[in-house]
């Protein structure tokens, strides 16, 4: 008996294309200057089409910030798995190499002008609202854990504490880096690719 992907209904497309034309929005016209009426005319619907979906602005924007999230953690997971080989769930020992594939990877993913400006306007949509900023704090929760997990990977001994610490600390230079690093901010280099590569490695492997 051979599995299926679960069917993909109407709805569930109309859903997809709404949210890509609302993140288009948000991207060229900035959350600030958007009403539900642009982020309905970038979709090519009525307003009352697209509140029937998303009855709310603060509705849309949640939806647009948990897609945008959740594919970022699978892509985060992904590069991870990538670098370091082996079966799903199998604990293998990370090497420095390993590291190095993956921080280059995740910067020049992130780095992108799509990808910055969006995150950008998350952060500015979240410090304004509360129940954004929830769904952004699971998202770095899951992000921090991710990051501890190829810590304890490259250093089984490490104390929980410590080994949160540094992946905080991690998380921190590879977004911060991918905000100042990207086209906006005019400092992508590929010296500076090989010396933020070195400071993951040093956090990951303390050497």
């Amino acid at each position: 008996m051979t599995d299926r992907a679960p069917a993909v209904g109407k709805g569930d497309l109309r859903r997809a294309e709404l949210l890509d034309a609302a993140e288009a929005v948000l991207t060229t016209q900035g959350n600030a200057a958007a009403a539900m009426r642009d982020f309905a005319a970038a979709a090519g619907v009525r307003l009352g089409h697209l509140q029937h979906y998303y009855p709310t602005r603060a509705d849309l924007l949640q939806a647009v910030l948990e897609r945008t999230l959740d594919r970022s953690l699978g892509h985060l997971e992904a590069v991870a798995q990538r670098a370091i080989g082996g079966p799903e769930g199998t604990a293998v020992p990370l090497q420095r190499e390993d590291t190095s594939r993956m921080v280059a990877a995740l910067l020049q993913a992130q780095g992108e002008t799509h990808a910055v400006r969006l995150a950008v306007e998350i952060w500015a949509i979240a410090a304004g609202d509360a129940r954004i900023a929830e769904v952004l704090r699971s998202f770095y929760e899951r992000y921090a854990h991710l990051a501890g997990d190829l810590v304890g990977q490259a250093r089984p001994r490490v104390e929980p504490a410590r080994r949160a610490g540094i992946a905080a600390a991690l998380v921190t230079l590879v977004e911060g880096s991918s905000v100042v690093g990207s086209d906006l901010a005019g400092l992508r280099s590929d010296e500076a690719t090989t010396a933020l590569v070195a400071a993951a490695q040093f956090l990951i492997h303390d050497a």
